[in-house]
């Protein structure tokens, strides 16, 4: 195994500590008792952290499969609903739908 097949398996994984880490750290940061140790440690972790997801992500690569049926080939009469439905178009390439998975 190298690394780009460690980072495309495991991305989602860090990427979820991460939030789980920044949400806990964004709670405790309005407690009136909270622990600036602990606060500290949190915030030089998702410093770190940040970055590093942005290395791995910039790093991996993409595995799209396309399944190719008559219902899912359209003309460009209808081009957006193609693509919105996860079709794709017969003379277009692949298609990558981004989307914002942190919740912000």
């Amino acid at each position: 195994m190298n690394k780009v097949e460690v980072y495309n398996s495991d991305y989602t994984k860090l990427n979820h500590a991460y939030i789980e880490i920044y949400q806990s750290y964004e709670k405790l940061i309005e407690c009136r008792d909270a622990d600036d140790e602990i606060l500290t440690v949190l915030e030089s972790i998702l410093r770190v952290f940040n970055p590093a997801l942005d290395k791995i992500k910039s790093e991996m690569t993409v595995k799209t499969r396309y399944k190719e049926e008559p219902q899912m080939a359209v003309s460009g009469a209808d081009g957006g609903a193609a693509a919105s439905s996860g079709g794709s178009h017969k003379n277009d390439g692949p298609r990558i739908l981004k989307g914002n998975f942190t919740g912000e």
